[in-house]
């Protein structure tokens, strides 16, 4: 793989749009791929700007397209990016670069349709976010014969984005919950649609008394698969 050396672990570069999905990032990784060393980087506009924007524009996808290329460029074995509105963009990266560049939600919407559930609720903190992230699951399960028949509903949760950001994971289950409630006995299972929101995972599930899924630790199973075993130390960086 690209920069990859018998003497160092495989570097994965993980792209975020936001301070709040480091850390749970950090923790998925360290927990599913601990062999892999991990850096950082961060463009903390890339959420208010698609937002100001209505959602992903052509210039924000070619300053992500920057981002990877960057990635790739400083040494990355892989990369993947903790923002499930910017996963479109790579398809394109993929046309240039052969190395593994995984969603933050890929995983996730597998499971969705592995596990057959009839309907579905997806949280997220703002509307583009959660537009994109239900137009894709839809994608995603239409396209598999188990998952086909899932019905998806999107709701947003608009105190969560500011309880992630300040890390108050009392808040930020209370803003999911209360989000969720009135679908309780609509849905089989509630999917965290960002990375931000995956701490709050285990609390909203005991709340809810649903299944609740989220990215992280799925994204980081497909990374151990797609990079390898190698040893080494784990090591993180911030840039």
């Amino acid at each position: 793989m690209s920069g990859s050396t018998a003497d160092r672990p495989p570097t994965v570069a993980v792209i975020h749009a936001t301070p709040a999905s480091i850390g749970p990032a950090r923790t998925a990784l360290a927990e599913g791929c601990p062999e892999v060393s991990v850096w950082n980087v961060l463009d903390d506009r890339l959420v208010g700007d698609a937002e100001a924007a209505g959602g992903l524009t052509p210039a924000l996808s070619d300053r992500m397209l920057s981002l990877i290329d960057h990635a790739v460029h400083g040494g990355a074995d892989a990369v993947l990016l903790s923002c499930s509105l910017y996963g479109p963009v790579l398809e394109r990266a993929r046309r240039h670069h052969g190395l593994p560049l995984i969603s933050s939600d890929a995983e996730l919407f597998t499971e969705v349709s592995r596990r057959r559930f009839d309907r579905v609720l997806l949280l997220g903190h703002s509307v583009p976010a959660v537009r994109d992230s239900v137009d894709w699951l839809r994608r995603a399960l239409s396209a598999t014969e188990s998952g086909e028949r899932t019905e998806v509903t999107g709701q947003t949760a608009p105190e969560a984005a500011t309880a992630a950001a300040r890390g108050d994971l009392d808040a930020l289950e209370r803003s999911l919950t209360e989000a969720a409630l009135p679908y309780l006995g609509a849905v089989d299972a509630v999917i965290l649609g960002m990375f931000s929101l995956s701490p709050a995972r285990a609390g909203l599930e005991k709340a809810l008394g649903l299944p609740v899924l989220s990215a992280p630790p799925l994204a980081a199973r497909s990374l151990r698969e797609q990079v390898g075993d190698r040893p080494g130390p784990s090591r993180v960086e911030a840039w």
